[in-house]
């Protein structure tokens, strides 16, 4: 039969191992929530970046698009002038033919 002592001795022992058990479990689930706390806190850093890079690259193409059609009407304007300026006028157009017309018909060569 075993000593009271020794069981008693046992009992705290045990009690102890319990508490550990007990304590580290706590300790577990503190971690886990910390852990999730951060993960969550992470993935919505995350997530606020990727709006404010989407912001940035919807305003960037904005602007380029902006950039590019004024660009583009620049162009055709200054196409538009070079065709206009090397054209000529109806009025003018007879005006050179009749011109080109007397000093093929006149007798004095000029």
């Amino acid at each position: 039969m075993p000593v009271p002592d020794t069981d008693r001795t046992i009992a705290d022992a045990i009690d102890r191992v319990l508490e550990a058990e007990q304590a580290a479990a706590v300790a577990i689930a503190s971690a886990e929530a910390a852990s999730r706390a951060a993960i969550d806190a992470a993935r919505e850093e995350r997530r606020r970046i990727l709006e404010r890079a989407r912001a940035r690259i919807t305003r960037l193409h904005e602007r380029a698009a902006t950039h590019l059609a004024a660009r583009l009407a620049q162009l055709d304007m200054s196409v538009a002038a070079e065709e206009q300026a090397s054209a000529l006028p109806p009025d003018g157009m007879h005006a050179v033919l009749a011109t080109v017309a007397e000093r093929l018909t006149s007798e004095s060569p000029q």
